[in-house]
């Protein structure tokens, strides 16, 4: 079954959009939108659908997440109160704790959504790639179990071209959406469908833009 992104036009681009029981990486450098477009589904999942959702941070403080989200009139503060949203500060070095805390909060809320931003700081404080693999499959594998949609976002170095730091978790993941800022060109912002298992995809470049409604796909 197909799920809506929460981004106007990108649906259309996904076949219908994403797919329950399947895990999505939002990749980009930093400042293209990642976190917003995480915050963006989270709420329209609620506001839409009555999805309750869990925003696992490894990088930012809830707070600051809050107070980022507000500016687009997503109130998530009021959200978490109503139990509707559910925000969890995570300490990256304790990635072999997550699959079992995650479950924990999905299935005491029975929450449909699940973001973590990022799974760079696993592979930051993890040297061991096996070791960051390892962690990273039994957290997935645990997303598709429960029929959840998950989004994960990882952060690209400003002079690489692959689409996570140790090119890692783009082998796990059921489709990925690459973020890009271009600054001199007449579209600053675009994104990207660069895999995409379930369905068929569009496979071109498209802008998009980010107002105080948030992201958008632009024709």
């Amino acid at each position: 079954m197909k799920v809506s992104t929460g981004v106007p036009g990108m649906d259309k681009l996904m076949g219908g959009g994403f797919d329950e029981g399947t895990v999505n990486l939002i990749s980009g450098k930093t400042g293209t939108g990642k976190s917003i477009l995480c915050s963006q589904f989270l709420y329209d999942g609620v506001m839409k659908r009555k999805q309750k959702g869990v925003y696992i941070t490894t990088e930012e403080t809830a707070k600051n997440i809050r107070r980022q989200v507000k500016n687009f009139g997503w109130d998530f503060e009021t959200l978490e109160k109503k139990g509707w949203i559910r925000m969890i500060e995570f300490e990256p070095f304790d990635v072999s704790t997550l699959t079992t805390k995650m479950q924990e909060v999905i299935d005491k809320m029975d929450a449909k959504r699940v973001v973590i931003d990022s799974v760079s700081m696993f592979e930051l404080y993890l040297t061991n790639v096996f070791e960051i693999r390892k962690a990273l499959f039994k957290v997935i594998q645990k997303i598709r179990e429960m029929e959840r949609i998950g989004l994960v976002t990882a952060e690209v170095l400003e002079d690489s071209n692959s689409l996570s730091r140790f090119g890692v978790i783009e082998f796990m993941v059921d489709s990925i959406i690459v973020l890009q800022y271009l600054g001199l060109a007449k579209y600053k912002r675009s994104l990207m469908i660069r895999k995409m298992r379930m369905g068929d995809h569009s496979t071109n470049i498209h802008p998009f833009g980010i107002s105080k409604k948030g992201i958008a796909v632009l024709r």
